[in-house]
């Protein structure tokens, strides 16, 4: 378990405790179990480096994050379906993640399977997020009471949907090209998802830190 590893485990470990402590003070009732979800991550995350590096000599992990891609998929949509006001865009939200959490299961038995990255579920899971992420800014800059509202960079929930939107739209770029870099080196594709990876969380750390109270009415359609 290398220097790096070890930073990215902390990380995520913060994330969840400095949720849990401002967890009152956050808008979004899915976004106040935060921290659970962090704290999910990281014992999974943690779960995943242990077995690659300390119980075996560097085998692969996938099947640890295929297993756990529900809970995120779930998780994350309900998510934007909480922070996301328009019925049009909530349907939307609700229709995705049924299709994806099914498109899943018949990945897992059909399609790739257990044992490798299912590379197919989670490309259709980032789309979806980035397409999420997409509705929530178009939401927030055309909210009729958006002159009303707190600085966003002052509230969380703008800098996790942010996190969110860059990780997998990176992420996405990735998974594409990641037979590939499999092929002409077997480090470069997880090195690039833990700098990803780094990322996401400091900015969710961030996010959390300079969130202010929302006194104002919440953003609507």
């Amino acid at each position: 378990m290398n220097t790096f590893t070890l930073i990215l485990l902390s990380l995520v470990l913060l994330g969840a405790v400095l949720s849990f402590y401002k967890r009152k003070i956050l808008g979004s009732t899915v976004l106040r179990f935060f921290s659970f979800f962090l704290f999910f991550q990281f014992i999974y995350q943690l779960a995943a480096m242990l077995y690659s590096f300390v119980f075996t000599q560097h085998e692969p992990n996938y099947f640890i994050f295929n297993l756990t891609m529900p809970v995120n998929i779930a998780y994350f949509s309900a998510l934007f379906y909480d922070i996301i006001n328009h019925p049009a865009k909530r349907k939307f939200i609700a229709i995705t993640t049924a299709i994806n959490l099914l498109f899943y299961f018949i990945n897992l038995a059909f399609i790739q399977g257990f044992f490798v990255l299912m590379t197919y579920s989670r490309t259709a899971m980032a789309v979806s997020l980035v397409i999420y992420s997409l509705l929530y800014f178009h939401e927030m800059l055309t909210s009729s009471t958006i002159e009303n509202e707190i600085n966003p960079t002052r509230n969380a929930t703008f800098w996790i949907v942010t996190a969110i939107f860059f990780f997998y739209l990176c992420g996405t770029l990735t998974i594409i090209i990641w037979n590939y870099l499999a092929i002409s080196n077997q480090f470069i594709g997880p090195l690039m998802t833990r700098i990803f990876g780094f990322l996401l969380y400091a900015m969710y750390i961030i996010g959390i830190i300079v969130h202010k109270t929302e006194d104002k009415q919440s953003i609507v359609s």
